[in-house]
């Protein structure tokens, strides 16, 4: 559809002819790149100034190609001149096309990779569109919502000279910005929203598809007189013929929704514990190879002490029997081991087949940390206001990506610590300058990434918690005995603040308020397999560590048995394993010391066979190593929730569940630091 002509300045179309005229020798193929980049540019502004913006527009792009490398945009550039001089020599309109038909200039080019987060913010944009498409009500809301939403698409596909995207997103917001004028509009706009949702969800996964979508719905109305410009459009199919062309083609892009996605991930891990299981059976199959070998030779022995066949002694049909018996457990020994190999390859090759499908499907729902931190920013903001706090909130590391459905779980978690900071942590700007503090309070969200998993970290510099009265009240409330609190350290003493009920409101502190608090925050992270950890520095503030798998509720642990006991611990926070003889691991503490409590002498009739070095509990620490007596595998298993009061006894991030038997899963932070009050206790020095 060309654009309708229309009056123009005869003054403003004399001097853009003369421009035309005069810069065209400067696209010529024997002209110098700096010529051709002036003209390019200068043919641009008179476009603009002269009023013939599509012209203006068409050259800014062909301008971008050229400095981008592509050679093609001066010949493309070189045509368009010629065709907008020659309709303004005759009299006539310069011809533009119309959105939503792309203009023959408009082509699909790579897009900037370096921006990680680009496709999943459009996601999220699109999302967004779909709910204000579903609400019911204030249309002219709705609307307004819509506009802003696609001018972000806009502004996010030129960061990334995704062209065809923002030349679409530009057109729609046009459209949309009608719709604020009244509840007609505003219908109309959403309805128009709705036609073109498919195509714009087609530019994010496919510019180039959804390019000529466009050019094919606008082709029957273009009028026959028009010549089409270099390069041609190609010839449209039959419309059979074109859903056979798109079904064959190598990215042929499909909307899945992100509900398939997730019960595809379920299911991979299901066929991962059937591995599992393939692979015991291998196991099991090497073991009955060995058993029947183990056989074979108390039967040669057998034979050996028969000898040969005799008148007076054991009949020769009997020896005969016992031989091939024999021979035959040799066969079947060595049919076991054939299976048993045999199992193993499938086990391997099903292994490494699953993980590369969790890995695609998981890249499906990634999003980036900003899309809590920015949830948390506005809460935190109008809380800030509502308190009379001055609050500055300062971001690290929102672009680190995350699975999507991790970052719903963890929402809720970092809002509420985030709110709390602001009201039970940060002073108002009154008593922070008595305390010789910056008037405005800092808040800092930090995102991490760490071996296997995530760090997310609250930290405010507010009055911190009162650890002496955390202990007084739970006293008080029976929350723990006279003697237990005495003896406790700050991290237990902390620990008590995620317990249900459990309230220090009258004090500076980070217990949850309007009705939520800290257990629930505990909840949700270990829904997620994770834990979370508290640090308050008094007068200082406090700080909230959340240590998350990557992947929700899985987590892969090492089996460690130590004074008689069995305990998982997550095998991303192990970075060696050494045996008890190693001059590492001669500092190593039991793990039955560091379990039994920090004030258990370590003994040496507790040398240990084998020795853990974990990951140093501050960067520039020296890694911790704990002994223990034996090493099991490597399995990932999910992790049950447990009590705040058993957390903090472990230390434990949770509970493993093997049949009818429960094996706790050890904190590998909390025995780190656990580690290093034992060594200080014992006087060798700290971690």
């Amino acid at each position: 559809m060309s654009e309708p002509p229309r009056a123009t300045d005869p003054e403003l179309a004399r001097l853009l002819l003369e421009e035309l005229v005069r810069h065209g020798p400067e696209l010529a193929d024997e002209a110098t790149v700096p010529g051709q980049r002036r003209a390019l540019h200068a043919l641009k502004g008179s476009a603009g100034i002269a009023g013939e913006r599509g012209l203006s527009e068409s050259l800014a792009r062909l301008e971008r190609r050229f400095m981008a490398g592509d050679a093609g945009a001066v010949v493309a550039a070189r045509d368009l001149v010629a065709d907008a001089a020659a309709a303004l020599a005759a009299g006539r309109p310069i011809g533009a096309s119309v959105w939503p038909e792309p203009p023959d200039d408009l082509r699909a080019v790579p897009r900037d990779t370096s921006s990680t987060g680009y496709a999943t913010e459009m996601q999220d944009r699109l999302a967004r569109l779909d709910r204000a498409l579903g609400a019911t009500g204030d249309d002219i809301t709705a609307s307004l919502a819509a506009f802003r939403d696609v001018h972000a698409m806009k502004g996010a596909a030129l960061a990334v000279s995704d062209e065809v995207t923002s030349w679409f997103c530009h057109g729609l917001e046009e459209r949309l910005r009608a719709g604020q004028s009244s509840d007609e509009a505003a219908r109309e706009a959403l309805a128009e929203l709705t036609r073109w949702r498919g195509v714009l969800a087609e530019m994010i996964v496919a510019p180039d598809r959804a390019l000529e979508t466009l050019r094919l719905l606008a082709r029957p109305s273009r009028p026959p007189s028009t010549p089409p410009s270099s390069p041609p459009k190609p010839r449209r199919l039959d419309p059979a013929l074109e859903v056979e062309a798109r079904a064959q083609s190598d990215d042929a892009t499909l909307r899945v929704p992100a509900a398939t996605i997730d019960r595809l991930l379920e299911r991979v891990r299901q066929l991962g514990q059937v591995r599992a299981e393939v692979a015991d059976g291998a196991a099991a199959a090497r073991g009955l190879s060995a058993r029947a070998r183990a056989l074979r030779k108390e039967l040669a022995e057998a034979l050996r002490l028969i000898g040969p066949p005799r008148p007076w002694g054991a009949p020769a049909a009997a020896i005969l029997r016992v031989d091939e018996t024999a021979r035959e457990l040799g066969a079947v020994a060595a049919l076991l081991d054939h299976e048993a190999a045999t199992l193993k390859e499938t086990a391997d090759r099903v292994r490494i087949e699953l993980a590369a499908a969790h890995t695609e499907l998981a890249a499906m729902r990634t999003t980036r940390v900003a899309w809590i931190f920015d949830r948390v920013a506005a809460a935190v903001t109008a809380q800030a206001r509502c308190e009379g706090r001055e609050v500055r909130l300062l971001v690290l590391g929102a672009e680190t990506t995350m699975d999507r459905r991790l970052a719903e779980l963890l929402v809720d978690p970092v809002l509420q610590l985030a709110r709390n900071a602001v009201t039970h942590g940060i002073e108002t700007a009154v008593e922070r300058a008595l305390r010789g503090k910056a008037r405005v309070g800092a808040l800092h969200l930090i995102a991490e990434p760490r071996s296997g998993g995530l760090r997310l970290t609250v930290q405010d510099d507010g009055a911190g918690v009162d650890v002496a009265d955390v202990r007084a009240r739970a006293i008080a409330r029976g929350t723990i005995s006279a003697e237990m609190a005495g003896t406790a350290d700050d991290q237990t003493l902390l620990s008590l603040l995620f317990v249900p009920g459990f309230t220090t409101r009258d004090n500076a502190d980070l217990v949850a308020g309007r009705g939520v608090g800290l257990d629930l925050v505990l909840e949700a992270v270990h829904r997620a397999g994770g834990t979370i950890r508290l640090t308050s520095r008094p007068g200082m503030g406090l700080t909230a560590t959340l240590d998350i798998p990557f992947e929700p509720g899985l987590i892969k642990v090492i089996w460690l048995e130590a004074g008689g006991a069995t305990f998982a611990l997550p095998a991303h926070r192990v970075r060696r394993i050494l045996l008890g003889r190693d001059a590492a691991a001669v500092d190593a503490v039991p793990l039955a010391a560091c379990v039994r409590g920090p004030r258990a002498p370590v003994s040496p009739a507790e040398a240990a066979a084998f020795a853990i070095e974990l990951e140093p509990v501050r960067e520039e620490g020296r890694p911790p190593v704990i002994g223990v007596d034996r090493i099991g595998s490597i399995e990932e298993v999910t992790l049950r929730t447990v009590s705040p009061l058993v957390a903090a006894a472990g230390p434990y991030a949770g509970a493993v569940v093997r049949g009818a038997e429960l094996r706790f899963c050890l904190d590998a932070h909390g025995l780190a630091e656990l580690a290093g009050r034992v060594l200080n206790f014992s006087g060798e020095g700290g971690i």
